[in-house]
């Protein structure tokens, strides 16, 4: 299930994400069961970290956070991330996450 990719940390969470850049519009996609990621789509290429800066922007307006509470904790390089958000609960993530997912 979706919510296994939301993992409480301290002074946040870490949502376990696969990237599918390239998008027509930004948006949480899906979940990847095999994986165990939540699939998030975006417009960028996945060229120079752009994807990385839009990802932290994405997330920063999801939840309502400052930029700067949002951080990619790893997977810089690849298609397979796991974002650190600071500040929120994963109760709160699961609602979000959840409305995104429908």
């Amino acid at each position: 299930m979706w919510r296994e990719a939301i993992k409480k940390v301290k002074n946040g969470i870490t949502i376990d994400i696969e990237v599918s850049p390239n998008s027509k519009k930004e948006k949480i996609k899906s979940y990847n069961e095999w994986r165990k990621r939540i699939v998030v789509a975006m417009k960028e290429k996945p060229q120079k970290f752009k994807v990385n800066k839009e990802l932290v922007s994405f997330f920063s307006s999801l939840f309502n956070v400052p930029v700067e509470k949002v951080r990619i904790a790893s997977g810089e390089k690849s298609t397979n991330k796991t974002i650190f958000i600071e500040g929120v609960e994963k109760n709160e993530a699961e609602s979000i996450i959840g409305k995104s997912l429908g």
